[in-house]
C-alpha cells in the first residue's frame, strides 16, 4: 500500500487517536506525522514499514475523507478573519520553508525565536499557528480561526438564582425570570395544547393563554361572580415569563415547519408548502405515456339558448392534457357537474376527431392544428371521479393504467391544474359575465347580470385559447431532456408532440371513437324479468330478448342477470352486453311499463322513486291504522255472527251438510226477491215525464182481393179531390 503525504490513518482502541504524514522521505522509508486531536501534539518521526504494516493488520485505517480540511468560500470570508489568517500565513510560509528541519524540535525553537524576535509573535501563538496549520491539511485555510465555536452555541447555560441571563430588562419594573426545566416544559406543554393543534390560536394568544393557565391565580367573586387573575407566588417577584423568552425557547425546543404542518394539517401543507424537487416529465418516455385530467368550474356565468334573459350559471370545465408534450388532447364544455359524466365526456372527447370535433361548433381547422385522438398508457385523475367500477370497462378494454390521486393532493397533477390557469387569462378580458376578485364583495359588481353567452359560444372560445395553447404557447419553464435540448426542438405543445411522436412514442393508440365511447359508459347487473328487463327499477326490451323468448323463460323458470351499460344523463335506452362478442351490444327501448321515466337521468330516477318512498311512507301510519279498523269491523261481523247462531246443534255433521244444494236454491229464491230490479211509479214523478210522439212508419200494403169497406171508399175519394 502506498502512503501519500497528509493521509490520515486513523487506530482503534485502546490507544485510540489519528496522525496525519506531513512528511516523507523521498528515499528512505521514514517520515513525519502529527496526532490531528491532542492539544500539544508535535511532529514525530515514524517508520512508513510500521505504518503499512498496522493498516494491513487491521489495527488502523486509511480514511478516505479528510474531515478537519477547511474548505470556505473566499468572497465569504470578512476582511477581518482574512486579514489574521494571511497575517498566521506569512509566519508559517517563513517557517515551512526548511522542510524537514522545522519538524526537528531544537531547530524549530531556533526559527521560532527569531520570529519572536522580529516581533511577528508570541512564542505560544507561534507554535499554536504551527500545529493548527500541521493539523489541518497544511492549506493556508487551516490557519483561519474557530469562530464558529465561540459563544457555546446550542448549549443551555446554567441557570444562576441570583443572576438573570440575558441582557436586563429596559422596560418594566420587575427584573425578569430565568427560563429553567420546569419553565420549559410549561412552554412546550402550552405550544402543543394551544398553538399547534389549534388554528384559531396566534403564537401571541398561545402565550396569552399560557400565563392564563399557568402562571396566575384564579378567583371567583361570591357577590358579583366575576373572575379576576392574579400572578400566582412563583412569578410575583420575578414577573411573568416575556414573549421573546416564549418564543426563542420555541425556537430551540421545536422545529417551526413541524409545528406549521400540524396546524395547517399535514395534507395542506405537503399540497401547498412543501419544497419541489421532482418533475412530471421525467416519468414519462413521450406522447400518450400519461395523461392527467382535472375538471374546473369556469369563472363565467352563461345564458339559455332558447331564452337568453335566463341564466343559466357557471358551466364545467374538463381538460385532458399529455404530460410530455404539455398537448391538450382533450375537453368538456357542459353542465355536468365533477363528476364521472363529466369525465366520460372528457375521455371521449380524448379518442375523437377534433375536426368533426371543431366542425360541430363552426369552426375549421387541419387534421395537423390538432392531431389528438388517441388513448393513453396512463391516466391520472381525482379519486372521486375515475377510482371505482365504472373506468374497469376501460382498463380492461384498452389497458389503460389508471393512477388515482391521494385526497386533498391536487399538486400530483400540477400540469393540468396550471392549465386552468392559463386558458382563462386569454378570454378573460373580453368575456362579458366573467367573474372578477371583487365578486361578492361590498359594493363590488354583480358578474350574473353581464352574462351573454350561451353554452355553444362559450364552447367556441374554449377551442381558440385550446388550438392558440397547442400550437402557439411557448413553455418558458418546460424542462427537456438531453435529446430534446441537442435538437433546439421549441418548448411548443405542438412542436414537443411531433418530436415525441418521431423519436419517442413511435405510434401512439388509436381506437373506434363509437368503443371508446360504449366503454366509458357505466356497467351494471340488470335482472331478465317476466315483466322486461330491469334496471334500477325501469323495464327495457329488445330484439333478441323477444326473438329468444326471454320473458317467458323468466316467468317460467325464473329471473337472471346480464350485464348493461347506460348513459346515465338519459335512461331511454341501454345497452345489452353479448358475452361471446365482449365489444358488441343490444339496444334496449323502454317499455310501456315504464313509459312514466321517459327523458330522464339516474338522479332524476333517484329523485323520483325517493319521493315515491317518502309518499308511501307517509300514508304508512294511516294505511296501518285502516288494517287495524278493517280487522275490527271483520271481527264485529264475526262475533255478531256467532252470536246470532245460537247455541250449538245436536245434529250429526252428515245430517247438516245433507241437504246443502237444496238450501242453496232457498236461499237463492229468496235473494232474488230483494235483488231483483225495481223502479219508482208514483203519480208525481209521472207527470214530471212527457210522454213522446210515436211516429208509424208506413209499411207496405198487401192485396187480399176483398171488397173495399166504407172507410177505404171515403179515403180514396179524399185523395183525388186533393189532386184535382
Amino acid at each position: 500500500m502506498i502512503l501519500l503525504r497528509n493521509d490520515l490513518i486513523e487506530y482503534g482502541e485502546p490507544d485510540a487517536r489519528t496522525i496525519r504524514l506531513l512528511w516523507l522521505h523521498p528515499t528512505q522509508p521514514v517520515g513525519f506525522a502529527i496526532d490531528t486531536e491532542a492539544h500539544d501534539a508535535a511532529p514525530e518521526l515514524v517508520q512508513l514499514q510500521t505504518l503499512q504494516s498496522d493498516l494491513q493488520s487491521g489495527c488502523s485505517r486509511l480514511l478516505t475523507t479528510d474531515r478537519y480540511l477547511t474548505i470556505v468560500e473566499e468572497t465569504s470570508l470578512p476582511e477581518q478573519r482574512k486579514g489574521r489568517r494571511d497575517h498566521a500565513w506569512q509566519i508559517v510560509a517563513v517557517l515551512i520553508r526548511d522542510e524537514p528541519e522545522i519538524y526537528y524540535p531544537r531547530h524549530r525553537a531556533q526559527k521560532v525565536a527569531e520570529c519572536v524576535a522580529a516581533g511577528l509573535a508570541t512564542r505560544p501563538t507561534i507554535y499554536l499557528y504551527l500545529r493548527r496549520y500541521w493539523q489541518r491539511g497544511q492549506t493556508p485555510n487551516a490557519l483561519l480561526q474557530d469562530f464558529a465555536k465561540s459563544g457555546g452555541k446550542g448549549k443551555t447555560r446554567p441557570v444562576s438564582a441570583d443572576i438573570k441571563r440575558g441582557r436586563p430588562r429596559k422596560l418594566g419594573e420587575l427584573p425578569g425570570l430565568n427560563v429553567d426545566e420546569d419553565i420549559r416544559q410549561v412552554f412546550r406543554v402550552a405550544v402543543a395544547r394551544y398553538y399547534t393543534t389549534q388554528i384559531k390560536f396566534t403564537l401571541r394568544g398561545a402565550y396569552d393563554q399560557m400565563i392564563k393557565d399557568f402562571f396566575c391565580e384564579r378567583t371567583i367573586d361570591p357577590e358579583t361572580n366575576r373572575i379576576t387573575h392574579a400572578p400566582n407566588v412563583n412569578v410575583l417577584a420575578s414577573g411573568f415569563p416575556s414573549f421573546s423568552q416564549f418564543n426563542y425557547w420555541l425556537e430551540q425546543d421545536h422545529d417551526r415547519l413541524d409545528i406549521k404542518r400540524e396546524r395547517l394539517r399535514p395534507r395542506i401543507y405537503d399540497k401547498d408548502l412543501r419544497g419541489l424537487l421532482g418533475t412530471s416529465t421525467a416519468e414519462v418516455w413521450g406522447p400518450g405515456a400519461r395523461y392527467q385530467i382535472d375538471a374546473t368550474i369556469a369563472d363565467v356565468y352563461l345564458v339559455s339558448r332558447t331564452d337568453r334573459n335566463k341564466i343559466i350559471g357557471r358551466p364545467v370545465l374538463y381538460v385532458v392534457i399529455d404530460v410530455f408534450s404539455r398537448m391538450i388532447v382533450g375537453i368538456y364544455v357542459g353542465l355536468e357537474g365533477p363528476s364521472w359524466v363529466g369525465a366520460m365526456m372528457a375521455l371521449a372527447n380524448t379518442a375523437s376527431n377534433k375536426r368533426a370535433f371543431c366542425k360541430q361548433s363552426g369552426r375549421e381547422i387541419d387534421e395537423e392544428d390538432w392531431p389528438c385522438h388517441h388513448l393513453p398508457a396512463t391516466l391520472l385523475g381525482d379519486r372521486g371521479e375515475i377510482e371505482g367500477r365504472m373506468i374497469e370497462t376501460l382498463i380492461n378494454n384498452f389497458n389503460v393504467t389508471v393512477e388515482s390521486a391521494a385526497a386533498y393532493r391536487a399538486d400530483w397533477k400540477g400540469i393540468v391544474e396550471q392549465r386552468f390557469r392559463l386558458i382563462p387569462a386569454k378570454f378573460k378580458p373580453y368575456v362579458p359575465g366573467y367573474i372578477d376578485v371583487d365578486y361578492r364583495a361590498r359594493g363590488g359588481k354583480d358578474y350574473r347580470l353581464d352574462a351573454v353567452l350561451d353554452l355553444d359560444q362559450f364552447t367556441r372560445i374554449v377551442i381558440e385559447c385550446v388550438l392558440y395553447y397547442n400550437n402557439h404557447h411557448e413553455l418558458k419553464r418546460y424542462d427537456k431532456d438531453r435529446d430534446l435540448a441537442a435538437g433546439n426542438i421549441p418548448a411548443v405543445p405542438i412542436d414537443l408532440w411531433n418530436w415525441g411522436i418521431a423519436n419517442r412514442s413511435g405510434s401512439l393508440r388509436q381506437y373506434p371513437e363509437e368503443l371508446v365511447r360504449f366503454s366509458l359508459l357505466p356497467v351494471e347487473e340488470a335482472t331478465v324479468t317476466l315483466n322486461g328487463i330491469r334496471l334500477r327499477g325501469v323495464f327495457y326490451t329488445c330484439q333478441r330478448a323477444l326473438e329468444e323468448r326471454w320473458f317467458d323463460k323468466a316467468r317460467q323458470r325464473g329471473n337472471w342477470k346480464v350485464n348493461v351499460s347506460f348513459d346515465p344523463r338519459n335512461l331511454d335506452e341501454i345497452y345489452l352486453h353479448d358475452p361471446e362478442s365482449p365489444m358488441q351490444f343490444q339496444v334496449c327501448q323502454l317499455t310501456e311499463r315504464s313509459r312514466a321515466h321517459r327523458q330522464i337521468s339516474v338522479w332524476e330516477l333517484g329523485q323520483l322513486q325517493e319521493t315515491e318512498k317518502q309518499i308511501s311512507a307517509k300514508r304508512q301510519p294511516r294505511q296501518q291504522l285502516a288494517a287495524a279498523d278493517l280487522s275490527a269491523s271483520i271481527e264485529g261481523i264475526v262475533s255478531g255472527a256467532v252470536k246470532q247462531k245460537g247455541e250449538p246443534i245436536t245434529e250429526s255433521a252428515a245430517k247438516r251438510t245433507r241437504n246443502i244444494r237444496a238450501n242453496r236454491a232457498d236461499e237463492k229464491q229468496a235473494n232474488r226477491g230483494v235483488e231483483t230490479f225495481r223502479f219508482e211509479t208514483d203519480s208525481s214523478r209521472q207527470s214530471i215525464v212527457k210522454k213522446a210522439d210515436i211516429l208509424q212508419f208506413p209499411s207496405p200494403a198487401h192485396d187480399d182481393y176483398s171488397e173495399p169497406d166504407i172507410t177505404e171508399i171515403l179515403s180514396s175519394t179524399q185523395h183525388h179531390d186533393d189532386k184535382s
